[in-house]
């Protein structure tokens, strides 16, 4: 775009219009393989209850694909730019999901394979959310960017309380890593979130009724009910002040106030 035409154009009228999607794919973030020290955990083992919930949080971080063919089968796959992002927001926690692995299977016997279960989302469910979501249509953005938004959110706070409750170094260092990664990401969904919660009431209204059916963490319908209490319970039921401070920043999305998402869906 030539410069006189860019200045003229009125940037406040674009969602993130300061994020650079061309940049992020280009320098998204691929194997953290050689970053993990691996070999430190064989003299200073994680706790039982840190691999528990870094299983957890690795089938979660896995699960992004169910996620994303749900999403693209809506109007969010008409944006060029979301889509862009949303692949390589996919990259980036294929790799995520991955260094979390590579933790885990260090604490297992030389020669383990991983788990290499397919996440699968049943046909009927993607074919209902398609009709709601073309039905919808463009509103379905906000629902998306939103959702986004509130899991990152909810995220980073169980990464960053991971390694307070086990402050292995080498776990520390690689959470510092993983939440670098997620700042970035955080970054596009929280900006596309509230312009188009803002622009549109319907969207408002739409989103505000989802995030209420959405549960949490997303991905959490693929494991047991079990396992999500025991993610919540175990990260959050001595800090309860996190979820307070996750939903008041959920309640300051335009339209969105009161919901209580994180807090119910603990159940603490």
């Amino acid at each position: 775009m030539p410069d006189d035409l860019a200045s003229s154009v009125d940037r406040s009228r674009f969602p993130a219009p300061d994020f650079d999607v061309r940049d992020y794919a280009r320098t998204a973030a691929g194997s953290h393989r050689d970053d993990l020290g691996l070999s430190t955990y064989r003299e200073r083992p994680l706790s039982a209850e840190t691999l528990r919930i870094l299983r957890y949080v690795q089938v979660v971080e896995r699960s992004t694909m169910t996620h994303l063919r749900t999403v693209l089968v809506t109007a969010t796959h008409k944006d060029a730019r979301i889509t862009a992002f949303l692949v390589t927001w996919a990259f980036e926690k294929f790799w995520v999901a991955d260094a979390l692995e590579q933790i885990l299977l260090a604490h297992e016997p030389e020669g383990t394979e991983p788990d290499r279960g397919a996440l699968r989302t049943p046909a009927e469910r993607t074919i209902r959310e398609s009709v709601y979501a073309n039905i919808v249509g463009v509103p379905m953005i906000a629902v998306h960017m939103t959702q986004g938004t509130v899991d990152e959110w909810l995220t980073q706070a169980a990464y960053t309380r991971t390694a307070e409750l086990d402050p292995h170094p080498q776990l520390v260092a690689t959470v510092d890593r993983l939440l670098g990664i997620k700042r970035r990401q955080l970054g596009f969904f929280e900006a596309q979130a509230r312009f188009r919660l803002q622009e549109s009431p319907r969207a408002r209204k739409i989103t505000r009724r989802r995030l209420a059916k959405t549960p949490w963490p997303i991905g959490a319908k693929a494991e047991p009910r079990s396992e999500t209490d025991f993610y919540f319970s175990y990260l959050f039921g001595d800090a309860p002040d996190r979820l307070r401070e996750l939903d008041s920043r959920i309640s300051a999305l335009p339209g969105q106030t009161g919901l209580d998402l994180l807090r119910k869906a603990a159940r603490l």
